[in-house]
């Protein structure tokens, strides 16, 4: 539809709709076409004719500011509904888990036979790792959302290893060892509130922090930061992603880990 298309039609709609917009139009048809035929026919002077087009002109602006109030309100409506049928989806602040775990597995080999291995491999339950730990919610306030995924799109300064979007890991998706699948998205009912995991960092060894990232093993991908970096989240549900921007500072001396944010737009 183009542009005209998108101005137009809703007053044509409201005009159409609307019984004062019909009897304004005929009235003030009626009295310009007696402005244009009845001096002809009464011989009525000039001020009468000017009187009698100013009447018109001014029934023909009421009318017109009756149809634009009502396309206005038609149109507001429809966004009102649209927005009503969208999901609403908003990242909050992080939370901080002090003492968390970050449970570790591996792939056990299978049994060797004489005739060679006795069936494939399986994983097993590893170490535990004591980690500080940021979550952040993700609320929706509007319409259910089938699907909604998290992803770290941006960091800044960058870091190595770290070259595209990293989809952030659930924090109650904790899947059986013998299905060990992660999510990439999940659904949002209408003012449900779920928790991504974002970055966390080893308390044994705090050079090491770790980017919570389902491609990886464990959900979770070993990276160096140092200093303060800008992080950019994003959440695609609907027709609209919603970002936000956060600050994560890391400290390995000091095996200090901070998130801050959403902060404000540039």
């Amino acid at each position: 539809m183009t542009r005209m298309g998108r101005f137009w039609f809703p007053f044509r709609d409201a005009a159409r709709r609307s019984p004062w917009a019909t009897l304004g139009g005929i009235v003030t048809t009626a009295l310009s076409l007696a402005g244009v035929t009845l001096p002809s026919l009464v011989g009525l002077p000039s001020w009468a004719v000017f009187v009698v087009m100013l009447v018109a002109v001014f029934l023909a602006s009421i009318v017109v500011y009756h149809v634009a109030s009502l396309a206005w309100t038609a149109q507001e409506e429809d966004l009102r509904t649209l927005r009503e049928q969208q999901p609403r989806v908003e990242l909050g602040e992080p939370q901080l888990q002090p003492d968390g775990v970050l449970k570790r597995t591996q792939l056990s080999a299978p049994l060797q036979t004489s005739t060679g291995p006795a069936g494939p491999q399986y994983r097993v339950q590893g170490e535990q790792r004591r980690i500080r730990n940021y979550q952040i919610p993700i609320a929706n306030h509007g319409a259910p959302a089938r699907e909604v995924q998290v992803n770290i799109v941006g960091i800044s300064p960058s870091v190595d290893g770290v070259s595209k979007e990293i989809t952030l890991h659930m924090v109650t998706d904790d899947p059986p060892l013998d299905k060990y699948t992660f999510k990439r998205s999940f659904s949002l009912a209408t003012r449900q509130t779920e928790w991504v995991d974002v970055v966390a960092m080893d308390k044994q060894d705090p050079k090491t922090c770790y980017l919570w990232n389902v491609a990886f093993e464990d959900a979770v991908q070993g990276v160096r930061l140092g200093g303060t970096h800008m992080f950019t989240i994003r959440a695609y549900a609907g027709d609209a992603p919603v970002e936000a921007r956060y600050e994560v500072y890391a400290d390995s001396l000091e095996a200090r880990l901070e998130m801050k944010g959403p902060l404000p737009p540039l």
